[in-house]
């Protein structure tokens, strides 16, 4: 091996060495970016459509409501495919928690945006986000109206 060859293997070792260390740094910001964003999203969603549920002022529901569309918007560009599965069919019940059905729905898309291996259930889900009065219905609870409609379709 000549002297030069012999000069030069140890810079261009440091050259791809950094050219590495900056790719593969960059792509592990890349993702923890993205994991940020995704989480910021399901909890501004699960926030804004628990505080549309709650609003009486017209006012106050429509910044709710645009609150849901801007983290729906952001869960189909850095949600799961499981959490869009089960946003669309929230949606597809009617996005209003004033149902059984859409309760169960809702505490759905929250279980999909939970990490893997907790188990933490559907019930324990629903008692945090809607409470023990929304949880089992009777036959006077199904006629009373619980929240506004939590979508951003127009009427």
């Amino acid at each position: 091996m000549s002297n030069w060859a012999i000069a030069t293997l140890p810079l261009v070792g440091v050259i791809v060495g950094a050219v590495l260390q900056f790719w593969l740094g960059r792509a592990a910001d890349l993702r923890r970016q993205t994991e940020v964003r995704r989480a910021e999203a399901y909890v501004d969603y699960l926030r804004s459509v628990v505080d549309a549920a709650h609003q009486r002022m017209p006012e106050d529901l429509g910044a709710a409501l645009r609150a849901a569309a801007d983290a729906k918007a952001r869960i189909v560009v850095f949600g799961s495919t499981e959490v869009i599965k089960a946003l669309a069919q929230f949606e597809d019940t009617g996005p209003v928690l004033n149902t059984p059905g859409s309760i169960e729905a809702f505490a759905r898309v929250a279980s999909a945006m939970r990490p893997r291996g907790e188990g933490v259930g559907l019930e324990e889900i629903k008692l945090v986000l809607v409470g023990t009065g929304h949880t089992a219905e009777t036959p006077a609870d199904a006629q009373r109206p619980r929240g506004p409609e939590l979508t951003t379709r127009h009427r």
